[in-house]
């Protein structure tokens, strides 16, 4: 059986026995019990295999224990929950339903917030942060956060400060790079008084919303975005391998670990292109390549995307000063073909070299239609958008994404 890490790592619980804290007495009395893992304790930290050496161990099955889960392939998603009567603990509801429990037995867990050490923090100048999974601990001062155990980076947001005249409206935004730590204000003005700009900012779904649809497209109007500007996710569920091959699909584009994962959103391999996920080169010098017109900085982000030299043709960086007539044109072995003359001349050909349309009937595209929409046709968006994703892919893989 495969097991996800996040199903080993909770096995572990219930082997490995953290001898300094957990009773145990196991004298072999329950060797031939069925494996059905509990946790004990007040913080129900003592993992036992079966209902025998819990109580062997000296705790009353059903008033200290909660039903551990059985292995599976559970995601490694924090979203705590906790369960039952006795508000049994887990890491998200795929592990509290591997439990025994159902949706509607689990709540939300509620944050505990450790205090800060006022002694030690009473000298602070104000400077107010917002700590915690949920940025619901407020602390007055980043002495106070991180003498509460919280990593100022990686746990907290900057909190508006205190005399900022803001308006009550709540039009809440969610601030902080696409792929790192995102920072939930009330509305815009709470977001600049933390010290955020409005291009750093994306509005967000307002609380209530949630109470009234779960609809992907109905959450997304909500956040004032339109269908264009959203991507399809990937359903929950879905089981792809944990290769790191990036793709992006379809005009926005939308950015996704795998092909596999592409397709569950709803895209064929025609409408994505393979990411570089090896180095390349800054230096922008665009190519078009294979038979999904895909798009890149340079060759050299062509080949780690997986393309050789012949499947590519150059690309302008710019064409606003071409007409924007239609008269194509193929130019090289590759019978690149461009829009017109003037297009193949910006990406490096000499234009009499060409064939015209006109001499030769259809060309022979190998992998590339009319090129002059080329890299210049979305203008300087279109290369930040490749910088974009490219800084994308770089973060994910540092996160831990197995290259191929």
């Amino acid at each position: 059986m495969n097991l996800s890490r996040a199903a080993l790592i909770l096995l572990s619980a219930f082997y490995v026995a953290k001898a300094q804290n957990c009773a145990s007495n196991d004298n072999g009395q329950c060797d031939f019990d069925p494996f059905n893992p509990v946790v004990c304790g007040p913080d129900k930290n003592c993992g036992y295999k079966n209902f025998c050496l819990a109580a062997a161990a000296g705790y009353d099955v059903e008033a200290d224990c909660c039903q551990a889960p059985q292995p599976s392939s559970c995601s490694f998603l924090y979203d705590p929950k906790v369960c039952g009567s006795k508000a049994c603990p887990y890491d998200n509801l795929c592990i509290a339903e591997l439990a025994g429990y159902s949706a509607d037995q689990c709540t939300d867990a509620p944050e505990q917030c450790p205090a800060g050490d006022d002694a030690q923090c009473s000298g602070e100048p104000s400077n107010p942060h917002k700590c915690g999974s949920g940025k619901q601990c407020q602390y007055e001062n980043i002495c106070l956060a991180r003498s509460a155990g919280y990593d100022i980076t990686a746990d907290c947001c900057q909190d508006t400060r205190t005399n900022t005249a803001c308006t009550a409206n709540v039009a809440p935004v969610s601030c902080g790079p696409p792929t790192g730590k995102q920072c939930p204000y009330d509305n815009q003005c709470l977001a600049d008084a933390a010290g955020y700009s409005e291009n750093q900012c994306c509005p967000a779904v307002p609380d209530d919303v949630n109470d009234v649809s779960s609809s992907l497209e109905f959450l997304s109007d909500a956040a004032g975005y339109s269908e264009n500007q959203c991507c399809p996710a990937v359903p929950d569920g879905t089981t792809c391998t944990s290769n790191f091959a990036p793709v992006t699909c379809g005009s926005i584009p939308c950015l996704y670990v795998t092909q596999c994962e592409a397709t569950a959103a709803g895209f064929s391999e025609s409408d994505c292109c393979p990411q570089a996920t090896g180095a390349c080169t800054s230096e922008v010098d665009p190519v078009e390549c294979g038979s999904n017109k895909c798009k890149y900085d340079g060759l050299s982000c062509a080949n780690a995307a997986g393309f050789s030299s012949d499947q590519c043709c150059k690309l302008p960086t710019e064409t606003s000063a071409c007409p924007t007539n239609l008269d194509e044109v193929a130019c090289g072995s590759l019978n690149c073909v461009y829009a017109n003359p003037c297009i193949a001349e910006l990406a490096g050909f000499d234009p009499n070299s060409c064939v015209r349309s006109s001499q030769n009937g259809d060309f022979n595209r190998p992998g590339v239609q009319s090129t002059g929409e080329s890299a210049g046709a979305a203008g300087a968006f279109g290369i930040q958008k490749m910088h974009l994703i490219a800084a994308i892919l770089s973060i994910l893989g540092l996160l831990g994404y197995q290259m191929n």
